[in-house]
């Protein structure tokens, strides 16, 4: 019982992360970098999403409460930070990810890239960190509230090896194929953001009129 819902767990998360939706979102942000700098970055936004989901996913009630914030405002504003993305990626414009001269400029730029972002609201969005917070409330024993922090790593650990050997499959589909795929996944980041969005404001609607 336990291990199955363990497994239920990363299942949820993983699906909810979807890396693989993302690969060509990445691909689109950190287009300009060197290979190396591309693995620092994606390194660096996994640690990132992995602590902000565990922390929200322990403490998230506590800490909107804290802050007076709703989550349909989370869903509202991560959906418009995911929209300005998706445009950029529709319409082939480059992330501004000049290199700076001096290394220590150069790699703040590439951590506030990897925080926003490829951590957040791109792998640690409104939707996992709902998930998250809702596995961990219906945890009810110790254990399954332990296996959820397990999953959240599992499922970014997975997130991880697609991301960062993301790299030959663009290599295989060359410079038209990923143009290609960027495009479409332009579009789909559009529906996501759109949908966080709507969902933001249904859940303002009944939580104010209804």
């Amino acid at each position: 019982m336990e291990l199955s819902f363990f497994y239920y767990a990363v299942v949820s998360l993983f699906v909810i992360i979807n890396p693989v939706g993302t690969v060509g979102v990445f691909r689109s942000i950190l287009e300009g970098y060197r290979k190396k700098d591309r693995g620092r970055i994606i390194h660096k936004a996994i640690i990132v999403a992995t602590v902000v989901l565990l922390l929200f996913s322990v403490f998230g009630n506590a800490i909107f409460d804290l802050l007076q914030v709703n989550l349909y405002s989370f869903k509202i504003a991560g959906g418009i930070l995911l929209g300005i993305i998706s445009v950029n990626m529709i319409l082939g414009q480059r992330q501004k990810t000049k290199h700076t001269k001096e290394e220590e400029e150069e790699w703040e730029t590439m951590e506030d890239l990897a925080i926003t972002p490829l951590a957040i609201p791109l792998l640690t969005g409104p939707g996992s960190i709902t998930t998250g917070i809702l596995l961990y409330n219906s945890a009810v024993t110790v254990e399954q509230k332990l296996f959820v922090t397990l999953a959240i790593v599992v499922a970014f650990s997975l997130s991880y090896l697609i991301l960062r050997h993301s790299e030959m499959l663009f290599e295989f589909l060359g410079t038209t194929g990923t143009k290609v795929i960027t495009r479409l996944m332009g579009l789909m980041l559009m529906a996501i953001a759109v949908q966080y969005m709507t969902g933001g404001i249904v859940d303002f609607y009944y939580a104010v009129f209804v």
